[in-house]
């Protein structure tokens, strides 16, 4: 294999083909039923940039983006949602069928994106090239979350009993993809509803409690064994999950006096930094904390129509005025971009060599986005894939495997 010294010679020595985009952050705005575009570099926040759903009342939930496409569940007009970014226009809805409610979508690659639906007590796989329905599998009460890690599918299911307003037990189903049969079942609280991969592969659970007199709880699922490592009350009634590239969780946890609050962890030792008696604070029913490439965290309030980017510390940094209801946000990304500086070029492949062969540090962005033929490997062949896309007019990088870890 050539040496980083000899690739970066190559920059001087032959033309090459570069990729490079705007960092970007979209707003999926619930309540407006639009989405909101803010362009990090710049500043400039453009709202109602495209509506959500194909009729009103579409009550959005998620929205997952990959390249130059975001994914979004609209549980109340029972569809999934693709926008192309580029044009900011909608290619497709995909019905998941009358009185579903979606909840949640986790892709195991570029084809085929598993979805839960609440009302129906299952989950549905999704061929989003075909754009339809080809497997419906059986699940416990109301499935919420879904993660998928380890070549398995982790669905959150909450329990609740929408008939008698009643909040029961909630259990973590665990399907094996090759064949979607049942592996495990493990209890894993109240009202459980949510989940995320750490940089371990293991699964994160948060249960919200019942709002009332049962707080909130974290269980942690070691994915290869499949069973509970870790557990510990974090208080309040926290909600959504995710855990940033530093290996921290954050936890949005609403608030309905003053302000908005989000709850953090350690995600790989369990140390907690911010709960129910210490939460970071930010604007009023804080629904969504997304942690970004660089760390920082992005908090939807849907109360005061802000998003807030804050340190880890929970220092303010700056307030973008998006649309009505921001309730979820994702961000852009260019695959194959390794270092995390939004161009692809041959900085990207020396990362790669340095990464895997040198003892450096691990991709700054999520790591599937350096198996860019996304063969599920990380290895010599995505250098030469790379290199062949750069300098040979080769196939440009895939959208990788997102639980590949």
């Amino acid at each position: 294999m050539k040496s980083s010294k000899l690739l970066l010679a190559l920059m001087l020595a032959v033309p090459l083909l570069t990729n490079a985009a705007d960092r970007l952050a979209y707003v999926l705005n619930s309540t407006g039923e639009t989405l909101s575009k803010i362009n990090l570099t710049t500043g400039i926040v453009q709202n109602d940039i495209v509506t959500i759903g194909s009729d009103i009342y579409s009550y959005p939930n998620q929205m997952v983006i990959r390249d130059s496409l975001a994914y979004i569940i609209a549980s109340g007009t029972d569809e999934l949602q693709i926008i192309n970014l580029k044009s900011e226009t909608t290619i497709d809805f995909i019905s998941t069928g009358a009185s579903s409610n979606p909840y949640w979508m986790a892709f195991y690659d570029s084809q085929f994106v598993y979805v839960t639906l609440m009302l129906q007590n299952k989950m549905i796989v999704i061929d989003v090239i075909g754009g339809m329905i080809v497997h419906q599998i059986p699940t416990g009460v109301s499935p919420a979350g879904i993660v998928i890690s380890n070549n398995k599918a982790y669905v959150v299911c909450s329990g609740y009993d929408f008939e008698n307003y009643t909040f029961n037990p909630s259990i973590l189903y665990i399907y094996n993809l090759n064949d979607y049969s049942l592996l495990n079942q493990l209890d894993i609280g109240l009202n459980a509803q949510y989940a995320a991969v750490d940089n371990l592969g293991n699964i994160h659970i948060v249960a919200t409690g019942n709002y009332f007199d049962v707080m909130g709880e974290v269980f942690i699922i070691d994915s290869g064994l499949d069973e509970i490592i870790n557990s510990f009350s974090i208080g309040g009634s926290p909600g959504l999950i995710n855990i940033g590239p530093d290996s921290v969780a954050y936890i949005a946890a609403a608030g309905w006096s003053q302000s908005g609050y989000i709850f953090s962890y350690n995600a790989i030792t369990g140390e907690l930094y911010h709960d129910a008696d210490n939460p970071i604070e930010v604007g009023l029913n804080c629904m969504t904390a997304i942690a970004y490439q660089d760390s920082t965290i992005f908090a939807a309030s849907f109360s005061t129509d802000y998003i807030n980017m804050i340190d880890s510390a929970g220092t303010r940094l700056m307030d973008y005025a998006v649309g009505d209801g921001p309730i979820h946000l994702d961000f852009n990304y260019i695959p194959g971009d390794a270092d995390g500086d939004f161009e692809v070029n041959i900085l990207d492949v020396v990362h790669i060599i340095n990464w895997k062969y040198k003892d450096g540090p691990a991709t700054t962005t999520a790591k599937w986005r350096a198996n860019v033929n996304a063969d599920l490997y990380y290895n010599i062949l995505d250098i030469v894939y790379l290199l062949n896309y750069l300098y040979k007019d080769g196939p440009a990088p895939k959208v990788g495997i997102p639980w590949l870890l």
